[in-house]
């Protein structure tokens, strides 16, 4: 069975007052804290050098907050590698022991109260991204039985209704129902994207299925999974996802978030899109997830949960970023991000020429700091309704070690500030005796902080590229043979220079949104024209 939304259907409750929204002020925000504390951090070389007194502890204070970031890096690492190795492990009981899988089948399939919702947002991206989502999914497990699918698309997509109905010739009996919503525009205190666009597809998807008399919802437990519509699933994903949440009890079901192991990928990529994409892929395994700040791209948690955390938000850009917090926020209660043991795939930004994928590059790094500048002065609004204080400080201060220190503050400070702090103290500053680090040892330090720096790309590289299985991949032949291994190691050498003109993008950003306030924060979609997602059975 499947069903639709027209454009002219009744609009549902955003979730948010509109008249609230449109009053807040649009300047005066709290991203402009997040802003100060990196300033903070990126003047200190500026400034020390020159202040009597100060000047002594110069190279050691430089050396103990450099020192403090490779310290980030390492847990960071660790954590990677541990998640690393339980993918590789689970990958391997899957292929070697089929009776291990056969058992997680029968697990899951026991529990047959459970039911999945999985939904995506889509505006101008090529049908053929989309029908590479909606293909992985028709190869989960039991998904004409048991997974219904949403698709919410504005009421600006382009040719929406060719889309629809070429959507519904291709999978019509594929999914137990196939739902097609149409967000209207113009609806007060939203803004375009898709947070809102999603929290339309969500409220008008489940309605719909509770007024199926057909499906029978009240006799089911729901599980809903947000997803970009680029993604690519391991074909057990759904099997993974339901295993790990009949696991848990019923309070600790409704509290957690379930994330896998993203992949970034497409058949070719320019040097920074690729290097971006292994990058965030270790800070997966290694930050997101351990530190318990936010999932991203695409995500799961039960249908209670979503609801009681009234969806997304529609005036907000980046839903996966703000996901977390919200939900821990509306509902007072910790929630926790839960791995699952596996990969899935989504298309990093793709242009039409190499000036291009800089452009789409570059906006899409403004897009996610943007976002996340919001979610900070999102948390410091509410966080009077968070559950605890203490849960309030270690978040802020994990969300801005990662978001504000090691995505933005640290390359700028690890390499810039070596350099000023010396040609300050040769040319400028008066001569002046050193405290317990002194210029030789300065210099000596800060050059083994580059090598442990490059160690640290190293392992994540290796990691990323060549130890984590790939959906439909065969085993990643982009990373294959004496050609991925030369591109591999070449990308390892300019993984400082590309996090360094990150740095600068995030660093703009950041003041962007300081000196334009809410106006910058609109969701503008990243081009998907050139995007061509991994085939199954791709040859190697």
């Amino acid at each position: 069975m499947t069903s639709s939304i027209s454009p002219s259907s009744d609009n549902l409750d955003g979730g948010a007052d509109p008249a609230k929204l449109e009053a807040a002020n649009r300047y005066i925000r709290w991203n402009l804290l997040f802003l100060l504390a990196i300033f903070v951090f990126l003047v200190f070389p500026i400034w020390m050098p020159f202040v009597p007194g100060v000047n002594q502890v110069t190279n050691l204070v430089i050396i103990i907050i450099i020192g403090l970031f490779q310290l980030i890096w390492l847990i960071a690492t660790i954590c990677a590698i541990r998640r690393t190795v339980v993918i590789n492990r689970r990958t391997k009981l899957r292929a070697v022991k089929a009776q291990d899988v056969e058992s997680s089948d029968a697990e899951a399939s026991a529990s047959s109260t459970v039911r999945h919702v999985v939904a995506m947002t889509i505006y101008k991206e090529p049908m053929s991204v989309l029908q590479a989502t909606l293909d992985s999914l028709v190869q989960q497990k039991d998904a004409a039985s048991r997974i219904s699918v949403i698709i919410g698309m504005e009421s600006g997509t382009p040719e929406k209704e060719a889309k629809h109905d070429e959507v519904y010739a291709r999978y019509k009996g594929k999914f137990l129902r196939l739902i097609v919503t149409f967000h209207p525009s113009g609806v007060p205190g939203e803004i375009p994207g898709k947070c809102s666009n999603m929290n339309y597809a969500c409220r008008r998807g489940l309605e719909i299925l509770r007024q199926d008399s057909d499906y029978g919802y009240e006799k089911y437990e729901h599980i809903f999974t947000n997803c970009d519509c680029d993604a690519v699933f391991d074909p057990e994903y759904m099997l993974e996802l339901e295993t790990e949440y009949c696991k848990l009890d019923d309070d600790d079901r409704h509290s957690s978030i379930w994330q896998s192991i993203i992949i970034y990928k497409r058949p070719s990529m320019p040097f920074f899109v690729d290097i971006t994409g292994v990058l965030r892929t270790f800070f997966f395994m290694g930050v997101l997830i351990p530190w318990n700040i936010n999932p991203m791209s695409h995500y799961s948690l039960s249908v209670k949960l979503l609801e009681e955390g009234a969806f997304t938000h529609p005036a907000y850009q980046m839903e996966d970023i703000i996901a977390l917090i919200r939900y821990t926020i509306v509902t007072r209660r910790e929630i926790r991000i839960r791995p699952l043991n596996l990969t899935s795939i989504n298309g990093p930004t793709s242009g039409a020429n190499f000036a291009d994928e800089i452009r789409e590059w570059a906006l899409q790094v403004r897009r996610w700091t943007i976002g996340a500048g919001e979610v900070f002065h999102y948390f410091i609004v509410k966080t009077y309704r968070m559950p605890s204080a203490c849960l309030s400080i270690t978040w802020a201060t994990r969300f801005f070690a990662y978001y504000g220190l090691v995505l933005c503050a640290s390359p700028l400070f690890s390499i810039i500030s070596p350099i000023f702090v010396q040609l300050a103290s040769s040319l400028v500053a008066p001569a002046h005796d050193r405290l317990l680090v002194s210029d030789a040892v300065f210099q000596a330090m800060c050059f083994i902080f580059l090598g442990t720096q490059y160690v640290f790309f190293l392992i994540a590289t290796i990691l990323v590229r060549w130890n984590l299985p790939v959906p439909g991949d065969g085993g990643n032949s982009y990373n294959k043979g004496l050609r991925g291994v030369m591109r591999g190691l070449m990308h390892w050498v300019l993984m400082l220079p590309t996090i360094l003109a990150y740095s600068l993008v995030e660093l703009y950003s950041f003041f962007e949104l300081a000196f334009r306030g809410k106006n910058v924060c609109k969701h503008n979609a990243a081009s998907k024209n050139n995007l061509v997602l991994v085939k199954e059975n791709e040859s190697s």
